[in-house]
């Protein structure tokens, strides 16, 4: 069984589609969501009567699902507790959390309990949110049916979701799930091991269906120590919060969101980091690439959507060089400081990584030079002697000198000069400093703006 455990803390569950808190470890009874909880838990019908099962109508009397025990893991299992015997009433359904796992748990008065994997065949809808309609667990989103004790199907159809053997103790009810076997290594570790060879350590963004592949990498890189993840309440919260990185320190973050609306609430933030020039890598969950183009919940044209903002933007195909992708990504943003956007459907975030050198994350060993800008001997020479014979000379900073504000403010003592800024340079010296005067032109200080008129140099 993989992990698919969520990352951080991710706060903000809202109608399109996104998760609620992350999930944590844990071999005892996890977070539980009942719909005993929830008005007419039980009697929430579809609306139309052919989305109420995957045939155009509710199974006939002769189609009561099936109560067969489920088989037995492979490979090894165990029994972990998903309920105390008086937690879930009968014709009820709960989602339940264990290790890493999250689990549909039913109990009907024909097959007792039950527990499947809680995401629906069809499209991942959360199959303990639904409710149990003629003995059927019916799932929320689209009413496809399932058997509530082994998840089979009304005929003719044959896809269901894993079903495991449960047991009822004195103690609770229990379930024989598959030993964790190590975690695979997939395409979003490649993506992720590549961002923080090109020294992103900080990510920002929030979890949800489209984008769980990709979370997932980012959990497992945050464990080994490589990156730090930070959970927001809105997207438009990450792309400012990357942005800010970005301005403050040079270097490049990262901000993710899932397909949609998720993805579009990030471009004002983006927006701002382009027009600063602030390098940002910006990373977007999609729907599978199958239901593209079909007017699919959230299906989004997100490379139209990034084409303006974004300096770089290429979606990430099954096949593709996954770590050129994001060399480019990152390269972009950095060199050219700006935005780097990818696009990730949601079925090749969880492909396995290629074998071999195509598996291998980049970095940016050889793909830049240095930056480093020096003035010619002549041009250095004629500015010190300016500087020399200056009586009143002013230093103008600019954000670009946010790296070199010792050395300026050393040579603004050496010679009594006083400082100003622009207004993107604006506390880059500070405002205690006596040779401090404050921004210079509009929205600026009238001692910048006196100082200015009173200058020789």
């Amino acid at each position: 069984m993989a992990d698919r455990g969520l990352i951080g803390e991710v706060h903000g569950q809202r109608s399109y589609g996104r998760t609620g808190p992350a999930l944590t470890p844990s071999t005892a009874v996890g977070s539980r969501t009942s719909n005993n909880d929830r008005p007419g838990g039980q009697c929430r019908l579809a609306v139309h009567t052919a989305c109420r099962s995957k045939t155009g109508v509710a199974p006939t009397e002769d189609q009561a699902p099936s109560i067969l025990e489920p088989a037995l893991p492979e490979g090894g299992f165990a029994w972990h507790k998903l309920v105390d015997l008086d937690e879930l009433g009968e014709g009820r359904v709960m989602t339940v959390t264990v290790g890493h796992e999250s689990l549909c748990v039913t109990r009907t008065a024909e097959g007792g309990y039950g527990c499947l994997d809680n995401a629906c065949p069809h499209q991942g809808g959360p199959l303990g949110e639904g409710s149990i309609e003629g003995g059927w667990l019916r799932c929320p989103w689209h009413g496809y049916d399932y058997s509530p004790k082994n998840g089979k199907p009304p005929p003719p159809f044959d896809d269901a979701p894993t079903a495991y053997r449960t047991e009822v103790r004195d103690d609770g009810v229990y379930a024989a799930l598959p030993v964790e076997r190590p975690r695979d290594r997939t395409v979003s570790d490649v993506l992720v091991e590549t961002m923080v060879a090109w020294g992103v350590t900080h990510v920002f963004g929030m979890v949800g269906h489209s984008n769980l592949g990709f979370a997932d990498a980012v959990r497992a890189a945050e464990a080994r120590g490589d990156l730090t993840f930070i959970g927001i309440r809105h997207e438009g919260a990450a792309s400012f919060a990357a942005c800010a990185y970005g301005k403050l320190t040079g270097g490049l973050a990262a901000c993710f969101a899932i397909a949609g609306p998720g993805s579009t609430n990030l471009l004002t933030g983006l927006y701002d980091a382009k027009m600063d020039r602030a390098p940002v890598l910006a990373l977007s969950g999609q729907v599978p690439s199958k239901l593209r183009g079909r007017g699919a919940f959230q299906d989004t044209d997100l490379s139209a959507a990034f084409a303006d903002v974004a300096r770089y933007s290429a979606t990430v195909q099954a096949g593709s060089n996954y770590a050129e992708l994001m060399n480019l990504a990152c390269k972009t943003a950095i060199v050219e400081r700006d935005v780097g956007h990818l696009v990730l459907p949601d079925e090749v975030q969880a492909l396995p990584a290629p074998a071999g050198g195509a598996g291998s994350p980049g970095s940016p060993q050889g793909r830049t030079g240095s930056r480093a800008v020096e003035p010619p001997s002549e041009a250095l020479a004629a500015a010190v002697s300016a500087v020399a014979q200056a009586r009143r000379p002013l230093i103008i900073v600019g954000h670009g000198a946010r790296s070199a504000m010792a050395d300026i403010v050393a040579l603004a003592e050496q010679i009594g000069a006083p400082v100003a800024t622009t207004f993107k340079g604006k506390g880059l010296i500070g405002d205690r400093h006596p040779l401090a005067c404050g921004v210079l032109g509009r929205s600026g200080t009238p001692i910048a703006s006196w100082f200015m008129n009173e200058a020789d140099l």
